[in-house]
């Protein structure tokens, strides 16, 4: 029997549910994680004690430093959407609707989504790295011993400072995929100027915009979190770090793809 089972922890099967279990058991344990950072951070929120000066640095980091990158990212992705409709909507005689179409695929999902993309590539992983690295240069084990809560100080005005900024970088963000979707629509559709904001003000509704903002405050918060959490769990050295990184960002994209799924189910099912 013995020698069975050496046989067996020698096959690919056998490697691949050992590895199966170890991801397994690594996600519910980062999860918990998380949530744990979640809950200490909302009881500093409710108490108010709040880091005024770090908030505010953190909301420059995603208001100010993450702006050109997120504005760029969604007007871009406004454009290839009108490349791919609006020559074939005038075509068949739609050209009224190319706005409403552009408008509604921006403010719904792709201006959220790509905006937060791009913050998670731009600040998140740098707020991972961040973090990480101080937690395996002994830093936070520094702040601890002067009593004070690494969590209060480096945690809690990340998180305010993502879920507060990211709705002010989605509107903007909104506003300038759908003038990207305009200038490509009139370029290679000869659309109407007229005809295309008529189009864009008939389609959207206030929910639509609603929305939109309730995701980027949902958004921001699940990046800033999910960095900052895995960030603040980094041992080892600096490979460490890296991997803490890439581990942040992943469950960053996840967490965010699964908010929204959710979101979109309550209100535009």
């Amino acid at each position: 029997m013995t020698q069975v089972q050496a046989i067996f922890k020698q096959t690919w099967t056998y490697k691949l549910l050992k590895r199966f279990n170890s991801e397994f058991i690594d996600w519910f344990d980062t999860l918990g994680h998380v949530g744990k950072v979640f809950l200490q951070s909302i009881k500093y929120i409710l108490k108010k004690d709040i880091n005024i000066k770090e908030f505010f640095e953190q909301s420059a980091r995603f208001g100010i430093e993450a702006l050109p990158m997120t504005l760029v990212m969604v007007a871009i992705t406004g454009m290839i959407i009108s490349l791919q409709i609006a020559s074939e909507m005038a075509k068949q005689g739609a050209e009224n609707y190319v706005g409403a179409l552009i408008g509604l695929a921006i403010v719904r999902e792709l201006g959220p989504i790509m905006g937060c993309f791009s913050v998670i590539a731009f600040v998140g992983s740098s707020m991972a790295a961040e973090i990480g690295t101080m937690k395996v240069t002994e830093q936070i084990d520094a702040m601890k011993v002067l009593k004070i809560d690494p969590i209060e100080y480096l945690i809690v005005p990340r998180f305010l400072a993502g879920a507060f900024t990211m709705p002010f970088v989605i509107i903007l963000a909104n506003i300038v995929g759908i003038f990207g979707g305009f200038i490509t629509a009139k370029t290679t559709a000869e659309i109407n100027t007229l005809v295309f904001i008529d189009s864009v003000w008939m389609g959207l509704s206030i929910k639509d915009v609603w929305v939109s903002v309730l995701k980027a405050f949902i958004f921001g918060g699940l990046i800033s979190l999910m960095c900052t959490a895995i960030g603040y769990r980094t041992e080892g050295g600096a490979i460490d770090v890296g991997k803490a990184t890439t581990k942040a960002v992943v469950w960053s994209f996840v967490s965010m793809v699964i908010a929204d799924y959710i979101l979109s189910l309550m209100f535009f099912e």
